[in-house]
């Protein structure tokens, strides 16, 4: 039986570690292989958060009860991922709450505890995701805005830095002017959207492990996000192995937080507190 970060998604912030980087990791559609990325994540004692549908409208499959309350067990962090993996854009506001909060309230009888945070499926949160989130009372709802090295400024909306996943310039572009562009984010383009000789596991392995270094400069939060399936599928295993080790060898246990401890004081944003 393997364990999680013995950090758990506790917070501190001890003044000598202000200039570390803090790192989270999530992971959506609970695909039965975030078991496997579970002891990846374990192993290099980073901790994570799991969204998860109860079922998958795509027909992929999805964990089941026991093997959620075994990730929860070992630390990790179940957040819901809608009813149904639907994207709320798509859905009238009723049917979309129904998702938010019919899919909390499946996961939480079968965990037998709280279940606080979310991500909109797609990561698209539509006319009233946002305001559905709030309305429900979960403590933060996660898109896929990624090219960010900070919290954010809202829990309800928050961004991520990169996914695991080999993505060319032009969708980080994309990415970039879908989510309102910034000088700050354009920084973290640069950094990311980079071209080179080699195999595109190799492209990835190479600016992920670069991240940290980037992480501590440009705001101090390095935010890993994927999908267990995809990685899979794209034989990316190698490459999030050793973006975890950069990762881990430059943040402290303690700063290593689930999505859920990073949305909390004294990580969230002043305008949350």
């Amino acid at each position: 039986m393997w364990a999680a970060s013995p950090w758990r998604g506790r917070m501190v912030m001890a003044e000598s570690l202000r200039s570390a980087p803090v790192l989270t990791t999530s992971w959506d559609d609970g695909h039965p292989l975030d078991l496997k990325l579970a002891e990846m994540l374990a192993r290099h004692g980073v901790s994570g958060s799991f969204y998860v549908p109860v079922r998958n409208r795509s027909g992929r499959p999805v964990m089941a009860a026991a093997e959620l309350r075994q990730l929860a067990a070992a630390g990790f962090e179940i957040g819901s991922h809608t009813l149904d993996h639907c994207r709320l854009p798509q859905l009238p506001r009723d049917e979309a709450r129904r998702q938010m909060a019919d899919g909390r309230a499946a996961l939480e009888d079968m965990l037998g505890q709280p279940v606080t945070g979310f991500c909109f499926p797609g990561g698209r949160m539509g006319r009233w995701g946002k305001a559905l989130a709030q309305e429900l009372g979960f403590s933060h709802a996660r898109t896929t805005q990624m090219l960010c090295f900070d919290v954010g400024a809202d829990p309800l909306a928050m961004p991520t830095t990169a996914q695991i996943y080999p993505h060319r310039s032009a969708a980080l572009w994309r990415n970039w002017l879908r989510h309102g562009g910034g000088l700050g984010r354009l920084k973290a383009l640069r950094a990311l959207a980079v071209t080179g000789h080699g195999n595109p596991a190799d492209r990835l392995t190479d600016i992920l492990t670069a991240l940290p270094d980037h992480a501590a400069r440009l705001g101090g939060v390095l935010h890993l996000w994927g999908h267990s399936w995809e990685i899979e599928a794209h034989g990316l295993w190698p490459v999030l192995d050793r973006a975890l080790a950069a990762a881990a060898a430059a943040t402290p246990p303690e700063r290593r937080l689930t999505n859920h401890a990073l949305a909390c004081p004294p990580f969230a944003p002043e305008s949350a507190r």
